[in-house]
């Protein structure tokens, strides 16, 4: 009796744990050097507004190999940054970029298997040019053991001509 009990007893223990073990296992696809990562979100406000489906991109101030983030703001402006689509950023200081592009005038069309596309149509661009490059953005965000949270403000609404799309 005493030799079933601990035989269910260990049975039960090694079941916890290979449980334990699978549910803390890493994701098998995620870089084995990514470092730790530490979250980040950024608001995005655009002449005291939130700016919905803008771009945010972090670039590391010094060479990484891990050196950049990105995520699309939601419609309260926030963007919850991701390192190759993993949530979070690794520590460092990071120059931010904010970019949001759009179509103006185009039409819809069927393509040669039956969807519909967007064709024709003007790109623009609707934040002030300095915030899209990396020498020129203002903006800087340091990610610490604590995460990072900021919010900036991109100015007055703008548009700027990018190009036009064939159709």
């Amino acid at each position: 009796m005493i030799l079933h009990t601990m035989r269910k007893i260990l049975l039960l223990s090694f079941i916890v744990a290979f449980s334990l073990q699978m549910g803390c296992s890493k994701d098998p696809n995620r870089p084995a050097d990514l470092p730790k990562l530490y979250s980040c979100s950024i608001t995005i406000t655009q002449d005291g507004k939130p700016l919905e489906e803008a771009t945010v991109t972090l670039v590391s101030k010094t060479p990484a190999k891990f050196g950049t983030g990105t995520a699309t703001t939601d419609a309260s402006g926030t963007a919850t940054l991701k390192t190759y689509g993993y949530n979070g950023i690794p520590l460092g200081q990071y120059k931010v970029l904010i970019e949001k592009r759009g179509v103006e005038g185009a039409r819809e069309s069927k393509n040669e298997y039956g969807d519909t596309i967007q064709v024709g149509g003007t790109i623009y661009q609707y934040v002030d040019a300095q915030y899209v490059s990396e020498r020129s953005t203002p903006f800087e965000i340091d990610i610490t053991e604590k995460g990072g949270k900021e919010t900036f403000e991109v100015g007055a609404p703008v548009r700027i001509l990018l190009g036009r799309l064939g159709g």
